[in-house]
């Protein structure tokens, strides 16, 4: 018997593209292929079933894309989603090339990140400082503006009116590096950030499930707040997640591996699956 076609926009909920793998920069032949045949397998957050969840633009309830290259991104907009209404972009730029492979120079994902809010509206791009870089000194010490503050700086320049929002959040626990700033360092870096984003028309936002912030006092430009707000879909009654936001529709699950291979990606700790940093090949979902 075949599963039943299920609605987002029936159910209110978004579709995740995708929390488990960078679906613009590793996974669009396989999103394109969906789309042609107008659906997609996907996993319902209430009960971690799988179902089969319409890609018609009239079923969509909205399209929230996470990635490190902007251009993929733009490019398949500009062919497949025009139709598409609630499309919404969180886009990492950090510029940590050490650890980011594959990942394109900072200044030209800025750059593709401002073509991308022209397509969407900036309304609906969110930059991510997201992990905070670690093991970098502050500013540069050379000719060259390699120190944390100064990838910061320069994102946040390049990207003024592309958005006004900087998610930011510290390095999850995982096999290859953990977090060992101390909470003062931690503050003392959001300050700085904050201060120098403020010059660009640009809010840095905690995600309030790091309880960094609580219990400090007050600092102009800086709070903890939520990545996707029921608001951002014109609506102020969705269900939320224990960390505020909405619950999503992710066609992927811990299984699949991403190509990017970042070393600190939360998403690829062995211990979560051993197989995740032994390959980059597409796992499937259903058969």
């Amino acid at each position: 018997m075949p599963l039943e076609i299920k609605s987002g926009r029936i159910e209110r909920m978004p579709y995740s593209l995708s929390r488990w793998t960078d679906l613009p920069a590793a996974k669009w032949d396989w999103f394109e292929a969906q789309l042609d045949q107008g659906r997609m397998i996907g996993f319902d957050p209430r009960n971690a079933i799988p179902s089969w969840w319409s890609l018609k633009p009239e079923d969509v309830f909205g399209l929230v894309f996470w990635t490190k290259d902007p251009k993929a991104l733009v490019q398949g907009y500009d062919q497949r989603l025009q139709g598409y209404k609630n499309v919404q972009a969180h886009v990492t730029l950090t510029g940590w090339e050490e650890v980011e492979h594959g990942v394109m120079a900072l200044i030209d994902a800025c750059g593709w990140t401002r073509l991308l809010a022209a397509r969407i509206g900036s309304e609906n791009v969110s930059w991510r400082f997201s992990p905070v870089p670690l093991g970098l000194p502050d500013r540069s010490r050379g000719e060259l503006p390699t120190g944390l503050l100064d990838r910061f700086e320069c994102a946040a320049m390049l990207l003024e009116g592309v958005t006004t929002r900087c998610y930011v959040s510290f390095l999850q626990p995982n096999d290859f590096l953990n977090e060992n700033r101390p909470a003062e360092e931690r503050i003392r870096l959001l300050r700085q950030m904050a201060t120098l984003a403020k010059r660009f028309g640009i809010e840095v936002i905690l995600c309030q499930d790091d309880h960094t912030l609580d219990g400090m006092e007050p600092h102009p430009n800086l709070r903890a707040g939520v990545c996707v707000r029921p608001e951002s879909f014109g609506q102020t009654k969705l269900e939320v997640e224990d960390c505020g936001c909405v619950p999503m529709i992710d066609p992927f699950t811990i299984n699949e591996a991403c190509s990017k291979g970042c070393e600190y990606c939360y998403a690829s700790d062995r211990e979560l699956n051993p197989r995740k940093r032994d390959t980059t090949i597409h796992l499937p979902v259903l058969p």
